[in-house]
């Protein structure tokens, strides 16, 4: 499966695809009563599900599979689609959390990527949890290049429940952002300098920062541990190991910055 650790900087890029566990979320469920549960069989592009949904409603909709890259679309009583997700928290999953402002009849689209390859899937539809509201906000700051936002999200969310080893990845990859965005509007890149553009802003992280992502690091790479992945522990502490020292991850490692 693939989980997507960074999607602020190419600094990170390594980690863009990697094959682990699937984390499907958090244990910190709502207790409401399921609205909808189905399984099905995509062969092979997409399936129609309706649901009657009223104005403030918050639910959430999961599409999980073992058997091929999900996709799910809600579309509204006009016909237009209002919401929409393909990879959902570092998993080939779908996961949509949507506040409704207006009452209707409504249809959820599962669908695969690739609109070929077909299987069985489960479809569930919920009320969603304080924290997937609070993860999902988190995430769209995130798109949005809203740093500061989804820092304050992932914080919430992190809160709410500490076993989901992404939301530390989050609010790592948006502290890393947030300073990088800072150190280039400084103007500190020297080409002068015989180092690179992330050589030269590694040197200059603030030690502060530095610890606050290593920790966000070392804590999912605890998490991925203890959750039976240790692949993507150890992929995580080889960047560790890259924000401490410039030692570059992978088997073929590299020297610390400058050599």
């Amino acid at each position: 499966m693939k989980h997507v650790f960074s999607r602020t900087v190419g600094l990170l890029a390594t980690m863009a695809a990697l094959s682990g566990g699937m984390w499907l979320g958090t244990t910190a469920t709502a207790s409401a009563q399921t609205i909808l549960e189905e399984e099905g069989t995509i062969a092979p592009a997409l399936q129609d599900y309706p649901l009657a949904i009223a104005a403030g409603d918050i639910i959430a909709i999961v599409v999980t599979s073992e058997d091929f890259d999900t996709m799910v679309s809600l579309i509204g009583p006009n016909g237009e689609e209002v919401a929409f997700n393909d990879d959902y928290g570092g998993t080939l999953n779908s996961r949509i959390v949507f506040s409704a402002e207006t009452s209707g009849d409504y249809i959820i689209r599962t669908m695969t990527y690739d609109g070929q390859q077909g299987g069985d899937f489960t479809l569930e539809v919920r009320p969603a949890s304080p924290y997937e509201v609070a993860f999902n906000e988190a995430q769209m700051s995130l798109e949005e290049q809203d740093l500061a936002a989804a820092i304050e999200a992932f914080s919430v969310a992190i809160e709410l429940d500490d076993s989901n080893p992404e939301a530390f990845l989050g609010r790592a990859d948006a502290t890393f952002g947030q300073a990088l965005d800072e150190w280039e509007a400084q103007g500190n890149f020297d080409e002068s300098v015989d180092a690179s553009f992330e050589e030269q802003f590694l040197e200059d992280l603030p030690p502060l920062v530095r610890d606050l992502i290593v920790t966000d690091f070392e804590t999912a790479a605890e998490l991925y541990e203890a959750d039976g992945d240790p692949f993507t522990a150890q992929r995580l502490r080889e960047q560790i190991l890259y924000i401490e020292t410039g030692e570059a991850p992978g088997p073929t490692g590299g020297g610390p910055r400058g050599e």
